[in-house]
């Protein structure tokens, strides 16, 4: 099955549900499937230095520090593959948010 609906807007910030985590980043999916299951739901990749800010270490950690399954990403577009690339560090940037320590 294959995710049938609107496609995402590059640039736009999306609010995602994490659907897997690696030790390269999470799988969030931002476009929701078909309600009755019949057709999936678009997922993209938040690479691990797409994260946050500051360097994550740990994918599994911090996705438990978050303490919520829901997370704001930024669409950045597709990669080679054609799979799609989030960024919550983008969000995060747009807000304000900066590394502890500055530099």
């Amino acid at each position: 099955a294959q995710y049938i609906g609107p496609e995402p807007v590059e640039g736009q910030t999306y609010t995602g549900k994490i659907t897997g985590i690696h030790d390269f980043g999470v799988f969030v999916e931002i476009m929701p499937g078909a309600e009755d299951g019949s057709t999936p739901g678009l997922e993209g990749l938040c690479h691990v230095s797409e994260l946050h800010v500051e360097r994550v270490r740990n994918c599994q950690g911090f996705v438990a520090s978050l303490n919520t399954e829901d997370i704001e990403v930024k669409y950045l577009g597709k990669n080679a593959k054609g799979k799609l690339q989030l960024s919550r560090k983008a969000v995060l940037e747009d807000q304000g948010v900066m590394p502890r320590g500055g530099g």
